[in-house]
Formats: structure tokens, sequence, C-alpha cells
């Protein structure tokens, strides 16, 4: 299945990008044809004023009459191919400005109908292309019809536009830069919810928080639900399951409760050596039985505050047989929280503790420290240490190298370690002995 990963964000600019950069082509080629409408309006409106000009030199109370050399008052019509361009016809004859030179405008042979007034593009001498208005008036006592024809080159008008799009492209630029920079702030916005829905569920993962809630954007509603439901069904399984490991391990100490009765019997009838197996038996069951109970209550989340955690544990390890043999020094900052169940930490640091006053010679120290996004608690005891063979082996269930005790308690603590995302080391100090429990910060 191919994978649909890649970023939001570069999604979002990337369609911001083919959306600004059409979109500003075609304004500047919007812009560019009305800036032509305008020219070409504004030279339409230059001929009818230059035709008004010619009409002028006729009245409607004389015949039509050839007209000046100089009939338009425009210089430009007496310098050849000026651009600017006149031609009257009346009488079967053609008179036309001096610009014009030996040619004739191109125009229908046809004349315009009444008051039509015709505009159209020719070409015009010398390769240049005409902007010709064209009219037909009546003159004299017989209405004559005299044909006025007055035209201008369209360069100039493409040369404005040339200089419209080379001054209007750099406005486009600068206004599409400023249009991306304005969609990565927005984008940027759009995403700072993602941020805080990250930033929430990493506070359901700490235990900051029991669920994401509704306390955000509509469209991001059914995300938190969907979140939440999985969150309640995942509440509900790991109850069942503690439940149900519960129930069993119930259920198993009745009938091995029975099994150690039978026991005494077989101690009356001499049988010292079986009753010694089947007790021993029981207890390694027993000891599994009470091992998997504490597992299922591993794992719910929340934050706890070490230093209260450690009190506790220190109040409760005064009260003990040794409580009295042993000095207990403690150096945990207040402030210190870990991201673990408090009733989990208790435990693991009280099985570590336990163990640590059970073997210490006459001190038991309690030192944390926070490096980060992670704390260290260090439990040490002056105590004659283990065997370098050993020590791996103190983690795992049922081994204890002293006489009392199951041999779970370092194991338990390891689990609660392993449940929690921290970790549990067992150092020889030469002499004395450490166990450093290691653990993310709240």
């Amino acid at each position: 299945m191919k994978e649909r990963g890649g970023s939001i964000r570069l999604r979002l600019l990337l369609a911001a990008l083919a959306t600004i950069v059409p979109v500003l082509a075609l304004s500047a080629l919007g812009l560019t044809l009305l800036f032509e409408r305008q020219a070409i309006r504004l030279a339409t409106q230059d001929l009818e004023t230059r035709a008004g000009a010619l009409i002028a030199g006729f009245t409607s109370r004389a015949a039509p009459a050839p007209p000046a050399e100089t009939a338009g008052g425009d210089p430009g019509y007496q310098k050849a191919y000026s651009g600017q361009y006149w031609q009257i016809g009346f009488g079967g004859r053609i008179w036309r400005s001096q610009s014009l030179w030996d040619q004739i405008l191109a125009v229908p042979e046809t004349p315009p109908a009444g008051a039509e007034v015709r505009i159209l593009e020719a070409p015009g001498p010398d390769g240049q292309q005409l902007l010709i208005l064209d009219r037909v008036i009546l003159v004299g006592p017989g209405d004559a019809p005299v044909r006025i024809t007055v035209a201008t080159s369209l360069a100039r008008f493409k040369e404005a536009r040339g200089l419209f799009v080379r001054d209007v492209l750099p406005f486009m630029v600068a206004l599409g830069l400023f249009l991306i920079l304005a969609s990565v702030v927005q984008v940027a916005l759009g995403l700072r919810t993602f941020a805080r829905i990250g930033r929430d569920i990493e506070a359901l993962e700490s235990g900051r928080r029991s669920r994401l809630g509704h306390d955000m954007p509509r469209e991001l509603r059914p995300l938190a639900t969907a979140v939440d439901r999985l969150m309640d069904e995942r509440d509900r399984r790991i109850a069942r399951a503690r439940n149900r490991a519960a129930d069993l391990a119930h259920t198993l100490k009745t009938p091995i409760q029975a099994l150690l009765g039978v026991t005494a019997g077989l101690r009356a009838r001499g049988e010292v050596g079986a009753a010694d197996a089947v007790e021993e038996i029981a207890g390694a069951i027993t000891g599994q039985l009470d091992r998997e109970l504490g597992r299922a209550r591993i794992g719910a989340e929340g934050t706890a505050a070490l230093a209260r955690v450690v009190a506790r544990i220190v109040s409760v390890l005064r009260r003990t047989a040794r409580g009295e043999e042993i000095a207990i020094t403690v150096d945990v900052p207040e402030d210190l929280l870990a991201r673990i169940d408090p009733q989990d930490l208790t435990e693991a640091v009280g099985s570590v503790a336990e163990n640590a006053m059970r073997h210490a010679r006459t001190r038991v120290w309690f030192r944390a420290v926070a490096e980060g996004a992670r704390l260290r608690l260090e439990i040490r005891d002056d105590g004659p240490g283990v065997p370098a063979d050993m020590i791996e082996a103190l983690l795992l269930r049922g081994v204890r190298l002293d006489s009392g005790g199951t041999g779970l308690g370092l194991a338990l603590a390891q689990d609660i370690m392993d449940a929690a995302g921290g970790e549990l080391r067992l150092t020889n100090l030469n002499p004395g002995f450490a166990a450093t429990l290691e653990l993310p910060r709240g």
C-alpha cells in the first residue's frame, strides 16, 4: 500500500503557489488588455477630434471644394509617413495628406452609410499598422457626400503597452512575493492548532490530562472525539485485563492453600522431604501469582511528585525493624515530577528501598537529579554488594541472594520501569550497592 505521508505545510504552500502564480499572470494579462482598450478609446477620441477639424473646413451652404494642404492643422500631416494621415474623397476624386505621400488609406470601397462612424484597423504606409476612423458627411445645397478618413499609427500605442507591461511586472512580482509570504504566515497560524493538539496528546501520554476534550476548533473536534473514545476503550480493556488477572490469581490461591494444608499430613507421616518439596513448589507458584498481580496493576497514567513519594517511603522505612539502625539521607528536589502513576512509583521505589535497607550496614542514600527530559533517582546502601555475575540475574523473577523475601521486588520494579518508559540499573560500588531508577519527567 502506498504511504500517504508528506508535509501538510508543503502541500498547502504548493497549493497556494499553484493559485497565486496563475492568478497574478491572469491579472497582469487583464491589466494589459484594459490598458490597450483604454488606449484605443483615447486614440479613437483623438481621431474624432481630428475628423472634426477636417469637417470644419466644409460648410453646409457651399459646394465641397478641394481641401488645403494644411488641412487638419497638425504639422504631422505634412511629414511623410509620420503616423498621422487624412484622406478626403468626393466627386470621384481622392485628396490625401502629404504624410501619405503617394499611397491611399486601405478602407473598404463602400463608404459608411448615413451617420455611421466606422472604426477599423488596417495596414498603412511604410509597414505601419493604423487605427482608422471613416465617415461620410453631406455638404452643400445638394447634400453632396464627402468621405472623410483619418488615421493614426498604432506603433506608439504598442510602445506604450510595452512600457506599461515593463512597469507593472515588478509590481506583480512584489505582489506575488507578498502573497506567498502571507500564505506562509497563514499556513503557520493554521498549523499552530495542530502543534497544540500534539502538545495535548503529549500531556495525555504523560498523564497531565486524561482526555483531549473539545476545547479546540470545530474542524478538529471529530479527531479529538475519536482519540477520547480510543482512550475510553483502552481504559476499559485495561480494567478488564486487570480484573481477569486478579480473579485468576485469587481463584488459584484457594487450591494452593489446600495444597499447603496437605504438607501438614505429610510431615505427620514423617515425609518431611515431600512436604518441603510441596511447600517450595507452592511458594514458587504463590510468588509468581503475586508478581503477576503486581504487573496487572502497572500501567495507570499520571504524574508523581518524586520528593513526596520518597518522603512517604522513608517514613515507613524508619518505622521498620532496622529503621533505628540505618541512617537514611534524602537529597530529592521538591519540584521533580515523574511521568508515572504515583502508586506505581511508590511500589517500585519501595521495592528497591526495602532491598537497600535489608543489605545496608549503617546507611542508605536517596539522591535525585534531573537531566533534560529525564530524571534519575539513585538509592545507595553501604552493604556488601552482590557478585558481579549476579547483577543481571537479580532482575529475573524469583531470584534472591538471601533467605528472606520472594525475589520479586527488583523484578517488579523492573516491570514498572519498563511500563513507564524508564529503566532500572544496578551497580556495585565497592563497597556498597546502588539501584538507579531513570524515568521521563512529568
